[in-house]
């Protein structure tokens, strides 16, 4: 009989835990395990793209991102293309001067924490260099970024992407 009692117990705690779950995602809820911005539960709001927000992203098909996928700095996912979203911070939008070189990236002459590209990933490999110079995003380009000092493959190696790659914040 308390083998039935304890059967019971955890198929009730298993069905709760999915119900909690269910709801969770139901409601735009997003688990971020990835070490470019802060592990732990997001939520999808409806608010405008401002900076200091994270947002979620498809990546686009370009070269960066295809070398990125190749190295294992993108997983392949459910987006376009075969790239996982991805998570940042948004860090310059429109009107806003950015300036990416070998020692980090400047939005509007300050220069952005922790930014400074690595020459190679973990396993040695050279990583590509992207160079901008007081470049001035149009209205449709954000710069998307990590506070993160693990080396995240953020802005500083692909640059600015559209606003239309941003599926949430």
């Amino acid at each position: 009989m308390n083998m039935n009692k304890t059967l019971m117990m955890l198929g009730s705690i298993a069905a709760i835990l999915l119900l909690l779950c269910g709801g969770f995602f139901t409601m735009g809820g997003i688990v971020n395990t990835r070490p470019t911005i802060p592990t732990g539960l997001y939520k999808k709001v409806d608010e405008p793209l401002t900076i200091g927000k994270i947002v979620v992203f498809c990546p686009p098909n370009k070269p960066e991102f295809q070398a990125a996928r190749d190295r294992g700095a993108i997983k392949p996912g459910s987006c376009p293309d075969n790239f996982d979203n991805m998570m940042l911070k948004v860090a310059a939008k429109y009107k806003n001067k950015v300036t990416i070189n070998d020692n980090g990236v400047t939005v509007n002459d300050v220069l952005y924490p922790q930014s400074k590209p690595l020459t190679q990933d973990r396993e040695g490999r050279v990583i590509p260099r992207l160079k901008l110079d007081n470049y001035e995003l149009t209205e449709n380009e954000v710069l998307l970024m990590s506070d993160s000092n693990d080396d995240p493959f953020d802005g500083r190696y692909f640059g600015v992407i559209d606003v239309g790659q941003v599926d949430s914040v």
